[in-house]
């Protein structure tokens, strides 16, 4: 019983560890340094931890627990930052030579509240003027709308998608 205390104790340390540890790197990437800072010194102060436990017991089922476990607290700090993160910020240029569903889509765009850019272009003979459409969807909901709103088109569209 007292192996398994261990072994869960040694385990969770490390996940703790980890999870500060990828922390502190996405903390660092936004310029949250202060933050950072703090995540390291108590990820040293448990991995110090841990390595003398690990060390000391002279177990190789130890030194595997261990191991586990950073990839666990490494996974689940990238799975918490990603839902607690704002939206990214997805730069939409979209295209087509059909001038009419593009000035629809613009509206649609602007009864939505997604913020575009329309400029004047051309087809891809020059014989006929269109407008290309830059929306920037500043949420996921937005760009499912967009999303939703080109797959349901009937119409042909070319699109062109940048993160932000």
């Amino acid at each position: 019983m007292s192996s398994m205390i261990y072994f869960g104790s040694i385990f969770f340390a490390k996940v703790i560890d980890n999870a500060l540890n990828t922390t502190k790197t996405i903390l660092i990437q936004r310029s949250r340094w202060l933050l950072a800072g703090i995540a390291v010194g108590i990820s040293d102060f448990i991995y110090f931890w841990i390595t003398k436990r690990v060390v000391s017991s002279d177990s190789m089922a130890a030194i595997l627990v261990v191991s586990l476990a950073g990839g666990v607290g490494c996974a689940l700090a990238c799975l918490l930052s990603d839902k607690m993160s704002k939206d990214r910020t997805y730069v939409n240029v979209i295209m087509s030579d059909d001038l009419e569903a593009m000035m629809d889509f613009r509206d649609f765009l602007a009864k939505n509240h997604i913020t575009n850019v329309a400029s004047d272009s051309y087809t891809l003979d020059w014989d006929q003027k269109t407008i290309t459409i830059t929306a920037y969807a500043e949420t996921k909901a937005e760009s499912r709308l967009i999303n939703k709103y080109i797959e349901e088109s009937p119409l042909k569209f070319k699109r062109v998608i940048q993160k932000a």
